[in-house]
């Protein structure tokens, strides 16, 4: 052999590698792909939202075809993908869901009624959507469906409008914050959480002592995403609290503080007897910028449940590297498809990633 041919030789192995790593990549997504044809809603929807994330144009056709879904899920998490892509096609799909109310007859049996309440969550989920997507085109629609029947409905239009700037629902929220009825209580929490208003910081506050362990954790974790340094040594001892869904949105927030001094007493909660207390302590963790849980998320990826592994799955995808990928190629064979897709989804995160 001469010489010479060994550079050649070189580059001839390292553009195997690429191509290999290339149809790996095109296998995974072909996978996700697949689900957008699946008998399951749910599925079609994990799909949708998956390729939305992964920022895959090759899939806005296959996603405006799902705009004419049977199900009012799949048309808005197809519709939430082509918005991620740069394709607000699906938006006026997401405007007819909100806009269409359900109609009851008069003597309403109990199954029309079921229906008609699966009806106002999407349209809740719908204004919910356009929140977060900050369509600020959408706002006329949204202050006129603040009259609507269903609180649900009328209700994440205040929140929607207020994550676009226009606070008209904070005030109602606050005060609801002081309602006798426990679910109004956290339910008013949340949402004050999503809206991100600090004015609402006192009266949050006041709410992680409430006897209601709903509201309770609705307050730890609204004051997380808000980012309240005063409320920190507070909900710092609710890591000790007796209750594990307490400790889990304790850790949770405090992930959200920024503040790495808080990492040693997250880390005791890596030990704790309960696996989701540990997840949100992992997550935490990587929010911190440490991630000595990662050893726990790949031990969880062979857990029998199937819950634990998506949990795994998706915090892992935070940090995931082409390193990581044995460890969750396994699950592309999963036979729960769930598991399956959201692994494809991770191993081409990590591949993307590397290649970044």
């Amino acid at each position: 052999m001469k010489i010479q041919s060994l550079p050649f030789m070189i580059l001839a192995v390292f553009l195997s590698g690429i191509c290999f790593a290339g149809s790996k990549k095109t296998e995974n997504l072909n996978i996700i792909h697949a689900g957008l044809k699946n008998d399951s809603r749910e599925i079609r929807e994990l799909s949708a939202r998956s390729l939305g994330m992964l920022g895959d144009k090759t899939s806005i056709k296959d996603l405006k075809e799902l705009l004419a879904d049977p199900s009012d899920s799949v048309k808005i998490a197809a519709a939430v993908a082509l918005v991620k892509l740069g394709d607000k096609a699906g938006l006026a799909e997401i405007h007819k869901i909100l806009s269409t109310a359900p109609k009851l007859s008069e003597t309403p049996k109990p199954v029309e009624r079921v229906r008609a309440m699966a009806k106002n969550t999407m349209r809740a989920q719908a204004a919910g959507e356009l929140g977060d997507m900050k369509d600020t085109e959408s706002i006329p629609l949204l202050k006129k469906m603040v009259g609507d029947e269903d609180g649900r409905v009328a209700d994440a239009c205040l929140v929607a409008l207020a994550k676009m700037g226009e606070p008209a629902g904070t005030k109602r929220f606050i005060s609801a914050l002081e309602s006798t009825k426990q679910e109004v209580r956290a339910k008013a929490a949340e949402y004050l959480g999503d809206i991100n208003d600090a004015s609402a910081i006192d009266p949050l506050r006041k709410r992680l002592t409430d006897w209601d362990r709903n509201t309770k954790c609705a307050a730890i974790t609204a004051l997380g995403k808000l980012k309240d340094k005063q409320s920190i040594p507070a909900i710092r001892e609710l890591l000790w609290d007796k209750e594990d869904d307490i400790k889990e949105k304790a850790a949770e927030a405090l992930g959200c503080m920024g503040d790495t001094d808080l990492a040693p007493a997250i880390k005791e909660l890596l030990k704790d007897k309960n696996g989701f207390v540990r997840f949100a302590a992992v997550e935490a963790l990587i929010k911190l910028g440490q991630d000595s849980g990662k050893d726990f998320l790949i031990g969880a990826l062979k857990a029998q449940e199937n819950d634990a592994k998506l949990r795994a799955l998706n915090i892992l995808e935070k940090i995931v590297t082409v390193k990581d990928v044995p460890a969750v190629e396994p699950l592309v064979s999963d036979a729960d498809k769930s598991v399956s897709i959201t692994a494809a989804r991770v191993i081409v995160t990590a591949e993307t990633r590397d290649n970044k």
